[in-house]
């Protein structure tokens, strides 16, 4: 027997009254517009990468390319050298997602439970962070990255300050109300049985919390894709060059507009090869995270 469960803010029964179907296909109409509106500005990228440079200049100016010549990808990716510029991003994005998911992860096991004393002064503290200003934490940030205190190391030009900053509070507080909604019951359980905390968490809190833990490292590893501030900063050798840095340097290379637009193409593939292989994953954690908070 079919069950009758709304699956949104309209039911099959609601959709049959004439007045509900003609809101319904205004709302969907609305939402194709603004896909649209959305998507055109990475189509004109696309179509402008195949543009001739006289073609990115004439007057009026064409929406679509006179000839589309898929061979110019591939001149554009070996000229460019964007192989190494995406192994470099996918270092950096790869450790960041791995400390945002155990880092942050540990931290909202440990206030919701493990609970040590002090746990709601260090909750609230963490929260306020948030509060803060991202450039009035810049400076501080730089110096202590490029002479740390106590053992003075300067961990510029490597990968390591860029991991460690992308331990924020927002992930930290996200995993705790993920985990506040498992039972400890589960958790005493399994310590009776002998297991320890670092087990518990990788054994018992990881696997019941694969969602949150999916939706962190999808949105970990697309925000840093697109890093360039802080690359920009703590990295100057030019073999670590990270995508975001190096478009930014095209825009004083003897690379014309078009190839500048390809290469901008080339850095938005794998947010949307990500996007498109977990966006399931996505809206699933989201939707759970907010029933389990």
């Amino acid at each position: 027997m079919k069950s009758n469960s709304n699956q949104g803010i309209m039911s099959s029964i609601d959709l049959k009254k004439p007045s509900n179907k003609v809101i319904y296909a205004g709302i969907v109409l609305f939402l194709i517009v603004v896909c649209i509106i959305s998507a055109l500005p990475i189509i004109w990228i696309i179509f402008s990468g195949f543009k001739t440079p006289t073609e990115m200049y004439k007057i009026p100016p064409s929406f679509f390319p006179e000839h589309i010549d898929l061979q110019k990808l591939a001149d554009a990716w070996m000229q460019m050298k964007f192989f190494k510029y995406y192994i470099n991003t996918f270092i950096m994005a790869g450790g960041s997602t791995i400390f945002h998911l155990l880092f942050c992860g540990l931290a909202g096991y440990v206030l919701s439970k493990l609970k040590p004393a002090g746990h709601k002064l260090i909750g609230t503290l963490i929260f306020w962070s948030m509060l803060i200003p991202t450039t009035m934490s810049t400076v501080p940030i730089y110096m202590s990255l490029i002479d740390v205190p106590i053992i003075h190391i300067n961990l510029s030009n490597s990968f390591l300050p860029l991991w460690l900053m992308c331990i924020d509070a927002f992930n930290i507080i996200l995993f705790k109300s993920f985990f506040d909604g498992i039972s400890d019951s589960i958790v005493e359980a399994a310590r009776v049985d002998g297991a320890g905390t670092l087990k518990v968490f990788f054994r018992i809190i990881i696997p019941m919390s694969m969602p949150v833990f999916m939706t962190v490292a999808i949105f970990a590893f697309n925000g840093s894709m697109g890093q360039y501030f802080w690359p920009y900063l703590l990295i100057s050798d030019a073999s670590k060059t990270v995508l975001g840095v190096q478009l930014y340097k095209m825009k004083s290379s003897t690379f014309s507009t078009d190839y500048q637009m390809l290469a901008i193409v080339f850095s938005i593939i794998p947010q949307v090869i990500i996007f498109v292989l977990f966006q399931k994953n996505i809206v699933g954690g989201i939707s759970t995270g907010a029933v389990k908070g």
